[in-house]
């Protein structure tokens, strides 16, 4: 699904001592003279964003058509989903509620393959990404209680997620492969059961039309709207204490978002899947920084323990090999490693590029933050044309 965010996204810094932390102002990045399509992201800069391999950043928020705004950092950055989501509780800035046709407040529900939700109203902002101009874009605040709801009982049919504390970020940016989170699935079918037309305590699903569901806030800039891309420095076998990088808007459009020559695109289906042949099994791949590992199914390497039986602790780290392809027929071998996960924990490092895991259900190869590091990846965003694809369809390359 287009909202579908990365699997198994386990914070493993709760078992750490001494996780990196930020000061009081909760990570908020200090002025930049970076170009104007650049939004500086980082692992273990954060008192906030303290996952293992977690990617935040920043952006503005302002009402709309003022100058009331205010810059949200600790931003999950996720090339997996779609939308600008924000918890309501670090939100100060007055937003417009969106509502239907007789005037009823739209609320939404997001759900992510690591099994959590998000439930909250759509709200109309004016975002700031970088310098960039502000886009005026719908985005979902946060707020298990709104319309009466809570975070066991609500139009989800499941719990969602209640604070920035527990799920350890203040919202996630999702600037992936589409243009909406969901687009005409939802614009067309009433019966969509992601967003829905509330009179409190009654939530009854809804059609919304483009225009007004999660937007890809990326798609709304004038010039620097056919994707992102993403350059991260690598990292030691024993990981880094943090790592910082780039998010660069834009392909093509600037000197800094250029293409180079023999890069590989491989183009995805409508929902976002590649295809990734490991050890003889061809399996359903995505590439995904919102998830902090490499996942994938193999019974032959160890899981650890719990807590940390989500990740596989191999008595040695393994050298691996497996080939991604896209729909367009083009294929990139990756060479990577799995080390031992209890062993990374016990560095306190952030940012490892050898932490995997396992994903059976169904069996799935999910490339997650490790793949980005030292390397500079392009996200093509669908019905954006850019040197490298007509638009037509999304795709990833590097």
């Amino acid at each position: 699904m287009k909202w579908a965010e990365a699997a198994a996204s386990i914070s493993l810094c709760v078992l750490l001592v001494g996780c990196p932390g930020g000061g009081g102002d909760g990570g908020a990045p200090p002025a930049s003279s970076s170009p104007a399509n650049v939004l500086a992201v980082s692992v273990g800069t954060s008192n906030v964003c303290r996952n293992v391999n977690e990617l935040c950043g920043s952006v503005t928020i302002c009402q709309p058509g003022t100058s009331n705004c205010q810059t949200i950092s600790d931003l999950l950055v996720d090339v997996g989903s779609v939308g600008l989501r924000v918890f309501g509780s670090v939100l100060s800035t007055q937003l417009q509620q969106e509502v239907d046709a007789q005037g009823h407040p739209i609320g939404q529900c997001g759900f992510f393959a690591d099994g959590g939700a998000t439930w909250g109203p759509m709200q109309v902002a004016d975002v700031g990404l970088g310098g960039e101009p502000r886009v005026r874009v719908p985005i979902q605040v946060i707020n298990p209680t709104f319309a009466g709801q809570t975070v066991a009982n609500n139009p989800c049919g499941q719990p969602v997620d209640s604070d920035p504390s527990v799920v350890l970020f203040n919202g996630i940016l999702g600037i992936g492969l589409f243009m909406q989170d969901c687009g005409p699935a939802c614009a067309n079918n009433s019966n969509n059961n992601l967003y829905f037309s509330c009179v409190a305590p009654i939530c009854t699903s809804t059609a919304v039309p483009l225009a007004g569901q999660l937007q890809n806030p990326v798609t709304l800039l004038p010039i620097d709207n056919n994707g992102v891309v993403l350059t991260l420095p690598n990292v030691p076998a024993n990981g880094a204490a943090s790592v910082s990088g780039s998010l660069i808007l834009g392909i093509g459009t600037a000197g800094n978002n250029m293409p180079p020559a023999g890069i590989s695109v491989l183009t995805t289906d409508n929902s976002g899947v590649l295809n990734t042949v490991y050890k003889g099994q061809n399996l359903p791949a995505i590439i995904d920084t919102g998830s902090n590992g490499l996942f994938f199914p193999d019974a032959a390497i160890p899981v650890c323990a719990a807590p940390l039986d989500a990740f596989y602790c191999p008595g040695n780290t393994l050298n691996l090999m497996a080939t991604m392809s896209g729909m367009n027929g083009a294929q990139k071998p990756l060479q990577f490693q799995v080390a031992n996960a209890n062993s990374l924990v016990q560095t306190h490092n952030a940012a490892f590029n050898n932490l995997g895991g396992t994903f059976n259900s169904p069996p799935t190869f999910d490339w997650g933050l490790p793949l980005f590091f030292g390397r500079t990846v392009f996200v093509g965003i669908e019905g954006q044309p850019s040197p490298l694809g007509t638009g037509i369809v999304p795709y990833f390359a590097f």
